[in-house]
């Protein structure tokens, strides 16, 4: 869905805010969790992806930097290291809908996930 639709359509929620954002800018709900989310958009299941991790990874971050997604939750979003024009917009547009927590914290993936999907990617040719 787009941006304005997610808003639209939790505006009134008394739960906080909670999506992914694709790097195409729309907006999917984390159902039924953020992990299993990105897996169906990695299109593989969680142990395969698992299998690509380096030991000691958290696995939320590996898969945000493996999708390229953005996940957001009101007090803290999890970016990808190269995320998108688009994606920037739309998280903008939460920020500003009120939808996010005013100081939210901003993580981006470290340099090691970077490394360790770039690996995964060549293994996969």
């Amino acid at each position: 869905m787009q941006i304005m639709d997610y808003i639209n359509a939790h505006r009134m929620d008394e739960n906080p805010c909670e999506c992914v954002i694709l790097p195409d800018g729309s907006v999917e709900e984390p159902t039924p969790s953020h992990i299993e989310k990105l897996a169906q958009i990695a299109g593989e299941d969680k142990i395969s992806i698992n299998k690509k991790m380096d030991k000691n990874m958290e696995p939320l971050l590996f898969m945000v930097e493996y999708t390229g997604c953005m996940l957001v939750w009101q007090t803290r979003v999890v970016v990808p290291s190269s995320p998108t024009a688009k994606q920037e917009e739309a998280l903008e547009t939460l920020y500003f809908a009120a939808m996010l927590s005013p100081n939210y914290l901003r993580e981006q993936v470290g340099e090691n996930y970077v490394e360790c999907v770039k690996r995964s990617r060549n293994e996969q040719k």
